[in-house]
């Protein structure tokens, strides 16, 4: 009985949420926003190697240090190559085991299974997961949850069993949390609220074994901090007064309980208010100072309130922009872990007040079933058309521009989704408002430059990258594009100048060193554009390019032998094989 009261909840878990994540399997990558540093266009994950694993020990990624999901990445493209449908599929796979460790959880803390049941059946279904799941960028999202919620798995049973197995494994899966994602660095918090929650004795010992974990948690914030200032992810330039930094994430947290109970209008970017309109925050600043009172006060009463409310506000404190990183104020998949509190507040309360005995008790039983029917359904297709609006970039901006029209990166991404499409003129003017609307927002004005370098204004678009280069000098795609402006322009000195200085500025750049060779091709330097292509090559071993490019340059200089092997490489690695460059080299093979 107890068997059949754990595993049918579980079958119709699995069966609702896959369901209602389904389209996501068909969508594609998001091409010009983090899939192509995470997959698309990162070499590391191109070949399972050594040499890449120690790379996803050892590197950032998008200013962000997560080997765990860098291996990931390795595997699924080892089996997969670039079809999006399995890392999708690896991706709902792990979001629905991460349904199942919530039911797990909550069931062992609460000891009811209807409670379990319907925590984990809203946080699985609710329309604020779909950016987790759809997106394969946010594969540390549903990673460092699987891990998260293990470890609390295994505290709970090291708690009730006292055997040492539990603690370490518990230990062991913060870390590979860590390893996936900073924002795990709440647990150790979490643990202490679990303690709090089952009644445990105050003592030496209950904080004497959470050293390790607070220990683990300081090491990977600091690490997660230094990571984000290296890219300068950090907005120096949005500088917060003490007021502001505390009624900018009493905003946030108004924001996400809102979207949880009221998930409409949802976007990939909430851009920040203008400072000029702080004022607006201290409405949410009041409203958070009062929860907290009526939080505090239901400690009289019971301790689930104050459990439930500390698990949203614990798990969500990493990113309410004490210190402000980023364009946006919030995102849909900060609150992966955080609403596994407000959603286990809510059953608790719904099946509290289910199961109590009152006047028409029937009627209000039937009508409460049908409600929480009616919201699964709600959620569902909610969660359904979502996953849709992430098909691919085009769709997924457009979504985003209905919902916050003024939006400068908003329309810079749409105009990167166009131009990518083809659709240049629409491209262009998404350009030209994105400009208007933020000038010091420097990467619309360079791909304007782009557009003057394809008319053949190559004058205009040298100027355009030079004020742009003196107003931010470490703004490397300016550099990427005033070389191909000279290059264009027939000026080979200034364009092998211009990526020397790339090359300079990201020494580990794969591609400043191709473009480097063709700098030297083109001032007629073979033997330096080989150690330049060799380099780009040795950087990036999946860049099938620099293989045929070191194939020609072998074959211009007569190294005959190495040219075939180059060549053969670049083929192997799927560039598009040549008749005629090949008949050549065939007259040399021996």
């Amino acid at each position: 009985m107890r068997k059949t009261k754990i595993i049918l909840p579980a079958i119709l878990i699995i069966a609702i949420v896959i369901s209602a994540f389904f389209p996501c399997l068909e969508n594609n990558f998001i091409d010009n926003w983090d899939d192509q540093g995470y997959v698309t266009n990162n070499p590391v994950v191109k070949n399972l190697s050594f040499r890449n694993v120690e790379l996803a020990f050892t590197s950032f990624f998008i200013a962000n240090y997560q080997p765990i999901t860098i291996l990931t990445y390795i595997l699924e493209y080892h089996f997969f190559k670039l079809d999006p449908f399995g890392y999708h599929l690896a991706s709902l796979i792990l979001h629905t085991l991460n349904c199942l460790l919530v039911f797990w959880l909550i069931y062992l803390l609460a000891g009811k299974a209807s409670i379990a049941f319907l925590t984990s059946l809203l946080f699985g279904i609710h329309p604020l997961r779909v950016e987790s799941v759809a997106w394969v960028s946010e594969t540390k999202d549903v990673l460092y949850a699987f891990f998260f919620l293990s470890s609390l798995v295994s505290y709970y049973y090291y708690r009730e069993r006292k055997e040492a197995k539990y603690y370490l494994a518990s230990l062991c899966l913060f870390i590979l949390s860590l390893l996936s994602k900073a924002m795990a660095i709440t647990l150790p918090l979490i643990l202490l609220l679990m303690d709090y929650l089952k009644r445990r004795k105050i003592e030496k010992k209950m904080f004497t074994e959470k050293i390790p974990f607070f220990a683990l948690s300081f090491l990977f914030g600091a690490l997660a901090l230094y990571a984000q200032y290296s890219i300068g992810a950090v907005r120096k330039g949005f500088l917060l007064s003490i007021m502001e930094k505390f009624t900018l994430p009493c905003y946030s947290i108004i924001f996400y309980i809102y979207k949880l109970i009221f998930p409409l209008n949802l976007s990939c970017f909430y851009p920040y208010m203008p400072t000029k309109d702080i004022f607006l925050f201290f409405y949410p600043a009041i409203a958070v100072i009062c929860l907290l009172v009526v939080i505090i006060l239901s400690g009289k009463y019971t301790r689930k309130i104050i459990f439930g409310s500390l698990f949203f506000l614990i798990c969500i404190l990493p990113v309410l922009q004490f210190v402000p990183i980023g364009q946006t104020i919030a995102a849909d998949r900060y609150t992966y872990i955080p609403s596994v509190g407000i959603l286990y507040l809510f059953s608790t309360g719904f099946i509290w007040f289910f199961s109590k005995k009152l006047k028409y008790n029937r009627i209000i039983k039937a009508t409460l079933l049908i409600a929480v029917i009616g919201i699964t359904v709600f959620f569902s297709i909610l969660t359904w058309q979502r996953c849709q609006v992430w098909k691919d970039s085009l769709a997924l901006w457009d979504d985003a521009l209905n919902k916050y029209p003024y939006s400068a990166f908003t329309l810079y991404n749409r105009g990167n989704a166009l131009f990518n499409k083809r659709q240049y003129d629409a491209a262009y003017l998404d350009f030209i408002n994105a400009s208007v609307i933020e000038p010091k927002f420097v990467l619309p004005r360079i791909n304007l430059a782009n557009f003057d370098i394809i008319a053949g204004r190559y004058k205009e678009a040298i100027s355009t990258i030079n004020r742009i280069i003196k107003e931010h000098p470490e703004e490397l795609a300016a550099y990427e594009v005033l070389a191909v402006a000279y290059s264009m322009s027939g000026d080979h000195a200034q364009e092998l100048r211009v990526n020397k200085q790339i090359t300079e500025k990201k020494p580990g750049y794969a591609q400043g060193f191709f473009n480097l060779c063709n700098a030297y091709i083109n001032t007629q330097n073979f033997q330096k554009a080989i150690n330049a292509c060799q380099k780009a090559a040795e950087l990036d071993p999946s860049l099938a390019s620099a293989e045929m490019h070191l194939a020609m340059l072998y074959h211009n200089t007569k190294q005959h032998d190495l040219a075939i092997l180059h060549y053969d490489k670049a083929i192997k690695l799927g560039y598009p094989a040549d008749p005629e460059f090949l008949k050549s080299l065939k007259a040399y093979q021996k």
